[in-house]
């Protein structure tokens, strides 16, 4: 996905976009690599923060029993079921 970004915004900057308002064509390709240095670094941010995100919580991960408890992330306050008060502290 990178490479392919890449290849497709350095083609279309180098071959359509700059020699619009660049009279050099050579430098007009290495501003293209730039631009497409530039975008395929945001596909591979945007790539690895889609690979590296937490599941959505599953309904079926449900707390089993009378009373239970089911949260996510970190927890830190009173946790009540309505037959008294848990003080829960995880870090």
């Amino acid at each position: 996905m990178v490479a392919a970004a890449f290849g497709g915004v350095t083609w279309l900057a180098g071959a359509f976009l700059l020699p619009l308002v660049m009279k050099s064509a050579a430098d007009g390709w290495v501003v293209a690599a730039g631009l497409g240095v530039a975008v395929a670094a945001l596909v591979g941010l945007w790539g690895q923060s889609w690979a590296t995100r937490e599941p959505a919580a599953n309904p079926s991960d449900a707390a089993a029993g009378d009373r239970s408890v089911t949260a996510a992330g970190d927890i830190s306050g009173i946790a009540s079921t309505g037959d008294g008060a848990t003080n829960t502290q995880y870090r």
